[in-house]
């Protein structure tokens, strides 16, 4: 199989895949509908106020949502059709609660979302791959042992447990210790007094950007942490099983410098597992990190994502799983396309 024949039939099955969600996405969150008749606008209102409301004022309600009462069949193919015209439109519809778009919602959050999880993985993935390599090149020394341990060790903790670690010391015990001269923010994203003052500054600009990465330390801080064990630890077992194979010894054999061997040979095709694995983080920058933002109260799409569950806001949770899904299932793609290209086995049938 040559690599056009494995990246169209690698299409083949995105698409499949992306159709199947659609459909879940779809049905998953009008079970309560189709099971026990019950619309999310009975959700939204009590049942003594749904008695006040007239008839029109009811009708209202549905079409803002775009639902319809009591479905039947040709019904559902109307609502499923501009499910999928408003999906491909960006038209995620209205949130219960807000009662504003919830693509307003959500691009108001990407932002911060973004920034966190972007800068705590890259941070995690370049300490991982490179403590891996480092450790790898001498498996079973006192440093090798060392590190697995404190990798094992940071993999296992549960990340809340070490956000709220990480709030205590430094938000609390630390300022308590120094006067306030170390300290940082309890939660949220930026300080309110800051950005009212910012406005009036002709640096305001500089002053906001300063405060966000103050407020950004310790949750940054607590998803690298969180997340630099698990990289660390896969690159670690690929490069030892890859440095035992048949052509590092003929590499060796040939006189080659053992760095030479470890980076030109053995580090190359360990890389190869890890596309996977980072191009999988990166697919799931935009779910954000619910339990971190959650401690640090980060203004993000994790956050949201929790709040939304917990007071039933269906429009957004529905909105949310569908972009999670296609970013999921599109990074997958990239990373199997990225093997397509790296891996001689696929290009060269």
């Amino acid at each position: 199989m040559g690599l056009r024949e494995y990246v169209l039939r690698r299409s083949i099955y995105m698409f499949l895949l992306v159709v199947a969600v659609v459909c879940f996405n779809f049905f998953l969150f009008r079970l309560p509908t189709i099971l026990f008749g019950v619309s999310p606008v009975d959700l939204m209102i009590d049942t003594a106020l749904r008695q006040n409301l007239t008839r029109e004022v009811l009708q209202q309600l549905y079409e803002r949502f775009g639902l319809v009462p009591d479905p039947d069949i040709f019904d559902w193919i109307y609502m499923f059709w501009r499910y999928i015209v408003n999906m491909f439109t960006g038209n995620f519809g209205i949130s219960f609660v807000s009662q504003t778009p919830v693509m307003d919602e959500l691009m108001a959050r990407l932002p911060n979302t973004l920034l966190l999880m972007g800068t705590s993985s890259i941070v995690s993935i370049i300490l991982g791959i490179w403590t891996g390599v480092k450790v790898a090149a001498d498996p079973g020394s006192r440093r090798d042992v060392g590190a697995v341990t404190v990798a094992l060790f940071i993999y296992s903790l549960p990340i809340f447990w070490l956000g709220m670690m990480l709030l205590m010391t430094f938000a609390f015990y630390v300022p308590a210790m120094t006067d306030g001269l170390i300290s940082f923010p309890l939660g949220g994203t930026v300080s309110y007094s800051v950005w009212i003052s910012a406005k009036e500054n002709p640096l305001g600009g500089l002053i906001v950007a300063g405060d966000i990465l103050h407020h950004l330390t310790l949750p940054m801080l607590t998803l690298g942490v969180g997340s630099y064990g698990g990289y660390f630890l896969y690159m670690r077992n690929n490069l030892i099983d890859v440095m035992t194979e048949d052509y590092i010894l003929t590499a060796r054999a040939k006189g080659l410098d053992e760095n030479q061997v470890l980076y030109k040979h053995g580090l190359k095709n360990a890389m190869l597992p890890m596309v996977t694995i980072i191009a999988m983080t990166f697919g799931f920058l935009i779910n954000g990190a619910t339990l971190t933002e959650t401690v640090f109260n980060w203004y993000g799409l994790g956050r949201y994502i929790f709040t939304s569950l917990i007071i039933l806001d269906y429009p957004v949770v529905q909105a949310i799983f569908m972009i999670i899904a296609i970013t999921a299932i599109l990074a997958n793609f990239v990373a199997d396309l990225l093997y397509g290209v790296l891996d001689p086995r696929i290009k060269y049938g």
